[in-house]
């Protein structure tokens, strides 16, 4: 297996995706998920397959809120774990029109698990996305009272 191959072809469909947030083209999007995919939202909803994605992601999306919004986010790590799976983390956030920079408190990172197809393109299997949150000082405190 070449992986620097396989990572700029994941990588080049993650970009893809990315874009088809842009230009709020979730059917687009959904071409790179598996038809059973299962998709974790950042508060825990789990969308069950391709239809799902794109009925939630177009709900979401559709809205002057959301208008010219990106997402912007990087590869963090890819794990393949042989020539036809990978793991991929990565970080990433929605950034609105009005605003420079994504901000810090809407930051998540994600895990996916991508295959390959019968036609040897990547395609994504699981996505979870999990907001990035600061642990308080209580909860750190709570986590030192079994250490000795």
């Amino acid at each position: 297996m070449n992986t620097a191959f396989e990572f700029n072809a994941i990588q080049q469909i993650n970009n893809e995706i990315y874009r088809c947030f842009e230009t709020q083209n979730f059917r687009s999007a959904a071409h790179h998920l598996t038809s059973d995919c299962d998709y974790i939202t950042f508060n825990g909803e789990h969308l069950r397959g391709r239809d799902a994605y794109v009925t939630t992601h177009e709900q979401l999306m559709n809205n002057f809120i959301f208008r010219g919004a990106r997402l912007e986010g990087h590869i963090e790590q890819i794990r393949f774990l042989n020539d036809r799976t990978a793991v991929v983390i990565a970080y990433g956030a929605i950034r609105f029109r009005w605003q420079k920079k994504a901000p810090e408190s809407r930051q998540s990172v994600n895990t996916t698990l991508w295959i390959k197809n019968g036609e040897d393109h990547w395609q994504m299997a699981t996505f979870h996305n999990c907001r990035v949150k600061k642990i308080s000082r209580f909860a750190q405190w709570l986590m030192t009272l079994g250490r000795k």
